[in-house]
C-alpha cells in the first residue's frame, strides 16, 4: 500500500502544486485587498471577508488535482495493467484516500495561509463596532456575532487553525466525492464539475427552503448566517448531508444500475 501511495502522489503532485499555487495567489489578493471595502472591528475579519470569494468555488480546488486521474485510467484501460499486480479493493481505497487527503490539505493550507496574512502581514485595522441590531439599532460586538466569540476575539490564530482544520475536512469529503463521480462517470465535465454544482444546488435549495442554517456553505463558514441560527446541527448537518447523497449514489449505481467499479 504504501508504494501504491507513493505512486499515486507521483501521478496527481503537479496539478496538486498548479492548483495550490493559483488559489494562494487568488485567495492572498483578496485577502489584502477585500478588507478594506468592509467595517472591519477585529483583525480576524480580515480573514473572513478575504476568504470568502474562495468559498464560491473551493469545490473545484478540491476536486480538479485528483479527479480526472481515474477517469482516464478507466478510458485508456491503466487499470487492466495495475489490477494484476493489486487487489481491486485495495486500490480504491487507496485512491479514495489519496483524493480525501488532497481535498483536505489543499484546503487547510489555503485557509491557514490566508489567516496567516490577515493577521500577521496585514496592517493592523482599528477596532471599531461592525455590526447592529437589526431591531433595535443598538451596536454588537463582533464577540456576539461569532461561535466561540471568545476565542474569536482573544486568540485569533486558535480560532483560525480549528476553522481551518474544520473546512479541511469538509474539502476532504468534496474530495471523496470527486472520486467517486471519477469511479462511475463517463462525463469528464461532470466528474470536475459534479460536486461544485452540487453545492450550488444544495445551497439554494435549502435556502429556498428557509433552511439556510443547515447548508454545507454554512458549516463551511459559520458567518454566512446570523450566530443566533448557528447550532451544532448546523456544523454537521451540510457533511452529513453530502455523505449521505454520496452512498445513495454508489448504491444507485452498485445495487440497481448494477455497474462495475472500472466500466466505463
Amino acid at each position: 500500500m504504501k508504494n501504491l501511495l507513493k505512486n499515486e502522489w507521483q501521478k496527481v503532485k503537479f496539478p496538486f502544486w498548479l492548483v495550490f499555487l493559483l488559489s494562494i495567489i487568488t485567495v492572498s489578493m483578496t485577502t489584502f485587498t477585500t478588507y478594506k471595502t468592509y467595517q472591519i472591528e477585529q483583525q480576524l475579519q480580515v480573514y473572513e471577508v478575504g476568504f470568502e470569494y474562495f468559498i464560491l468555488f473551493y469545490a473545484l480546488v478540491c476536486v480538479i488535482p485528483t479527479a480526472w486521474l481515474m477517469y482516464f485510467e478507466r478510458k485508456t484501460y491503466y487499470v487492466k495493467y495495475i489490477l494484476p499486480r493489486a487487489k481491486q479493493r485495495t486500490y480504491i481505497l487507496v485512491k479514495a484516500f489519496m483524493s480525501m487527503v488532497i481535498g483536505f490539505v489543499m484546503i487547510f493550507g489555503i485557509s491557514l495561509i490566508s489567516l496567516i496574512i490577515a493577521l500577521y502581514i496585514v496592517p493592523e485595522v482599528p477596532e471599531r463596532i461592525s455590526s447592529f441590531d437589526l431591531h433595535t439599532g443598538a451596536p454588537i460586538s463582533v464577540r456576539e456575532m461569532r461561535i466561540f466569540g471568545d476565542m474569536f476575539v482573544e486568540h485569533p490564530f486558535y480560532y483560525g487553525f480549528i476553522s481551518s482544520v474544520w473546512k479541511g475536512f469538509i474539502g476532504s469529503l468534496i474530495g471523496l466525492f470527486g472520486f467517486v463521480l471519477s469511479v462511475f462517470s463517463r462525463n469528464l465535465f461532470v466528474i470536475l464539475t459534479g460536486p461544485f454544482l452540487y453545492t450550488i444546488i444544495e445551497n439554494y435549495s435549502l435556502s429556498a427552503f428557509g433552511l439556510e442554517e443547515f447548508r454545507l456553505v454554512t458549516s463551511f463558514e459559520p458567518s454566512t448566517i446570523y450566530i443566533k441560527d448557528f447550532t451544532w446541527a448546523s456544523a454537521l448537518a451540510g457533511p452529513a448531508l453530502l455523505v449521505v447523497v454520496v452512498f445513495v449514489y454508489v448504491l444507485y449505481l452498485r445495487m440497481i444500475k448494477k455497474k462495475s467499479t472500472f466500466e466505463l
